[in-house]
Order: structure tokens, then sequence, then C-alpha cells
């Protein structure tokens, strides 16, 4: 597809662009860093017919470049893309009075969800997650790519993206199971890529219908629990207050920072998201997320260690009491943790 005029946006004040090095809230998906890291590629638009978005800082404002299609549209891709419509102030504001997350508005300042274009790259991604290590799901998701056969390019460079719902029904059960996927996976990949299916994951209404409501709606589809559920209401609707409660590596980060045991029950995690950050759940997901991996690379941020993303300890706790370090005491984050669900939904099940 030839290349249409560039045009311009001006991002919030609290904005940031993804950082080349540190890239946790785009792995895995249909994009590249490239030029040192200035510009973004990113395939976006329809499941069949996706084309090559590309993004690039220039001063105060971000050039953008795509197909020739309405400017207006390209703006409102790159908008979406980094969730330009979210008020992070207001989410900002409950972070400094929140023991556990408290910091992270200064170390992670102006990053915010990153969104898919559409429901049904969110499912692929999350239904291929499901109950295996981020390492394994990686290995898949780069085999599935390779399968897809409709090239995107920007400036001769290729842009990796999912096959088109055409090409998934074309694999069959027996060409997605090669690529490493249960047969039940794979039966729930061609559900997805049903057309008449594909119409109703095109919906608007997720974004403004009550949670309960729009995860039970996803959870019809064969394949998809509430873990998978609320990964795509907060990856493709972008949602503000969907907290994924049910993910081991969220989990993990609330055990460790002191604020719910990992052996609570999951209603006890969402109470805290609740208490803390009401309508704000899926940035509290993707802050504690982001927080547990970048010390699980570099370590704790300076200062005493404690529950506080500052180094303080969450107040109330027993460390807190007594000064201990949570740190020493507890068991060492495994690395397959982000990303994966506590319990197995339904296409997960099956044998791999």
């Amino acid at each position: 597809m030839s290349r249409g005029p560039a045009t311009y946006i001006t991002p919030p004040r609290l904005a940031r662009f993804p950082d080349p090095h540190d890239p946790l809230e785009y792995s895995s998906r249909s994009f590249l860093l490239v030029g040192d890291g200035r510009r973004l590629l990113r395939a976006w638009g329809s499941p069949e017919e996706p084309w090559a978005l590309a993004v690039e800082p220039e001063g105060s404002r971000w050039r953008v470049e795509g197909p020739p299609i309405p400017p207006a549209r390209l703006r409102s891709a790159a908008r979406a893309l980094f969730s330009f419509d979210h008020p992070l102030e207001e989410f900002y504001r409950r972070v400094r009075r929140d023991p556990v997350l408290r910091g992270t508005e200064r170390r992670f300042r102006g990053v915010r969800l990153p969104r898919d274009p559409h429901a049904y790259e969110s499912l692929i991604h999350s239904i291929v997650g499901q109950q295996i290590s981020v390492t394994a799901a990686a290995a898949i998701k780069r085999r599935l790519l390779e399968r897809g056969s409709v090239r995107l390019e920007h400036d001769g460079l290729p842009v990796p993206h999912l096959p088109v719902p055409d090409e998934i029904r074309r694999l069959g059960i027996d060409g997605l199971r090669s690529v490493g996927l249960s047969a039940a996976k794979a039966r729930a990949l061609l559900v997805l890529a049903d057309p008449e299916r594909l119409a109703r994951l095109g919906r608007t209404d997720w974004v403004t219908a009550p949670l309960e409501t729009a995860r039970a709606e996803l959870c019809e589809l064969p394949g998809v629990g509430r873990w998978t559920a609320e990964n795509v209401l907060l990856r493709s609707a972008g949602r503000t207050d969907v907290f994924v409660a049910g993910d081991l590596g969220l989990r993990v980060a609330l055990d460790r920072y002191g604020a719910v045991p990992r052996a609570a029950p999951e209603s006890d995690a969402r109470a805290w998201a609740e208490r803390w950050y009401p309508g704000w759940g899926s940035y509290a997901t993707f802050y504690l997320w982001r927080r547990l991996t970048e010390e699980r690379v570099l370590g704790p941020s300076p200062g005493p260690r404690g529950g506080g993303a500052d180094g303080s300890p969450p107040s109330g706790s027993a460390n807190s009491r007594t000064g201990r370090s949570p740190g020493p005491a507890r068991r060492p984050v495994r690395a397959p943790a982000i990303g994966r669900g506590r319990r197995a939904d339904r296409a997960g099940s099956g044998r791999r």
C-alpha cells in the first residue's frame, strides 16, 4: 500500500514515547521501534485489512504517517494507540495516596495504556497466552506471525501483524496446532475468524457498557474466561476500570509489595483495587506489572526497601511496624509470571 501525506498530533502533557529498552507495554504486539527507537511502526486497522501506522516525535508534536487515508483517521489511530483520551493526572492523584504504587507516577511518568486496534487481536494474544509462560507464548506468536501471507511495509520495513481472519481459516485446526497451540485454543481462534463473529467483535459499546455486561458477553466466546475477557477489555476497548485480579503476575506483585497475600481469594485483590483505584483498575494493573518487571530486571529503586514504589513500606503492614524489609523474605519472582491467569480459561484446558 502506498504512503499518504504526514499529519501531526500534539500529545498531552502527561505522555511518553515508548522506550526501545523498556518495551513491556508493547511486548509481543505487532509493532517495531526503528531509527534508534525514535519511530514506532504498528499494524492498525480492521482484522481483514490491516495497514501500517508510523509515529515519530518531532519537537513538541508527533509526526503520524500511514496509507493514503484521511489525516483525521490517522490522527485518531495514533491517539487511540497511546490512550491520549485518558486523564492520567486523575490516576496519579490516587497513586500518591497508595503506599503500594506511590512513586510510580514519577518513575513511569506519562506511560499510558497501549491499545490494540480491534478485539480480534487482543483475543488472539490473550488466548495464546493462557496458562503458559511468557516465553512459550512469544514463541507461538512468532510462529503464528510467520504463517501470514499479507505483507505490511512502511519505508521498505516489514511491519509484523497477526494473520488476517481468512488466513486463520485456511490454516485450520492442523495448521494452528503446528505453531504450538492446543486443539482447544486452535478451535477458539477459528471461531474468532468467522465473519459473523468478527462483525460482533467490532462493536464499540464495550467501552461504555457496565463492566460486568461487557465481560459476560466476551465470556460467551469459546476459550474466553474472566482473565481473557478482562485483558481484552483493557487492551482493545481501552477501558480504565478493568482490574485483572486473576493474573498471576499481578497477584505476585500484590503479595510482594504487602498489599494482598498471594494465597488470598481473588475477591480480596478486587477489594484492594476498589478501595484504592475505583474506575482506574486498568492502570493499577498496568503499573503493578510495570513495577514488578522493572524491579525484576534492575532491582528495587534506591532507598529503603519496602512496599512503596519509592521504597516506603505499606502503611499498617507488619514490615512497616517492625522496620523489616519484605524483599529478602519473599519467594523469588519467576520470569514467566507476567500476563498469566491464575486459573485456566476454557481454551487453556485442552492438551497442548
